[in-house]
């Protein structure tokens, strides 16, 4: 079975095609496949999008927050609730075509992690940049092969549900990442298209967020040092 897991926030415009076309190409790569979404604390119409998506595709799982509870403790929720032996995340916003699962399901082999590399990045300048360079110093630090560290992946199940990760911030991505890496398996990175945002509005990381994500970023090389790594 194929899991693909959708994290949806105030994404009423875009989100049901997203469920819909990630169920009809999950049947086609998979023949068995799982959409589990997870509404974030909407305040749009993004709970009934989501609600009339479901009702012609019987493989879309709902869950809800009650409140918004962010992307880490969003992402975490879903990943356990995933029930395939691959697990496919990509947001809501449509920003990821859903080609770019096919792309990385013919990659898969013998991975325990492929990564969509976003080329070129349709979002602001401001945007790309930090990304850039948040992604090019944890390569720097980890000797990570993969330049797009917060894109779409494609988890081995077994792989992803062997990780027992801290962080409860935006790093956490990165630490399932650099953990993998450290253990010596495999993964990999393939080119993937990006499109520009066509409704809503990008979420961003909050300014409480990104010091937490400093400190645990900061907390994980400090224990990498004690470590002698």
């Amino acid at each position: 079975m194929l899991s693909v897991v959708v994290p949806a926030y105030n994404e009423e415009q875009t989100v049901a095609g997203v469920l819909r076309a990630h169920v009809d190409i999950g049947r086609r790569l998979a023949g068995d496949v799982e959409v589990v979404v997870c509404d974030d604390g909407s305040t749009d119409g993004t709970p009934a999008a989501i609600a009339a998506a479901a009702a012609d595709r019987p493989e879309i799982r709902i869950l809800h927050n009650r409140t918004n509870a962010g992307i880490p403790a969003t992402m975490k929720r879903l990943y356990a609730e995933a029930r395939g032996e691959w697990v496919y995340f990509t947001p809501a916003d449509g920003q990821v075509p859903v080609g770019a699962l096919e792309t990385m399901w013919n990659a898969r082999d013998d991975m325990a992690l492929v990564v969509g590399r976003r080329v070129p990045r349709r979002d602001p300048l401001s945007r790309v940049l930090i990304a850039e360079l948040y992604s090019a110093g944890l390569r720097f630090m980890f000797k990570l092969p993969v330049r797009d560290i917060d894109s779409v992946k494609l988890y081995r199940a077994a792989d992803l549900r062997s990780l027992e990760i801290r962080s409860r911030s935006n790093f956490f991505e990165a630490e399932m990442l650099i953990t993998l890496c450290r253990r010596r398996r495999p993964v990999t990175e393939v080119v993937v298209e990006h499109r520009p945002r066509i409704a809503g509005a990008a979420k961003g990381v909050t300014p409480a967020n990104a010091a937490l994500a400093a400190w645990e970023l900061l907390r994980f090389t400090l224990s990498d040092f004690v470590r002698g790594r």
